[in-house]
């Protein structure tokens, strides 16, 4: 689970998995020193850069297509290190919306 901003300053939850296999051993040794850790912190990085850039609403209306342009991403820039990403599936349930507090809610709460 990642916590997301979005494009309307909305802090969600999101459940991805990404679903990947070695297609070439040797290059997965040879260029990357942990491929498994490197491709875990890109989905991680990507699915917040690409879901940032978008509204709450349009993330809700649009995840099938948001998880096939994350699925194109990952596996251009996976394939030199010998990783195929197969899918990318973003989970629905248990998501969480946080709205923000108002500033001086939140200075009455430290206080």
């Amino acid at each position: 689970m990642d916590y997301i901003l979005t494009k309307d300053s909305v802090t969600t939850s999101v459940d991805a998995v990404v679903y990947y296999r070695v297609s070439n051993a040797t290059v997965s040794v040879a260029n990357v020193e942990n491929a498994h850790h490197s491709t875990r912190l890109l989905a991680q990085t990507t699915l917040r850069n690409m879901l940032g850039t978008r509204s709450l609403a349009e993330i809700l209306q649009d995840r099938d297509s948001l998880a096939i342009s994350m699925q194109a991403v990952l596996d251009e820039a996976t394939e030199s290190w010998g990783i195929k990403v197969e899918r990318v599936e973003i989970a629905e349930k248990n998501s969480t919306i946080i709205f923000p507090l108002p500033m001086e809610l939140v200075r009455h709460l430290l206080n």
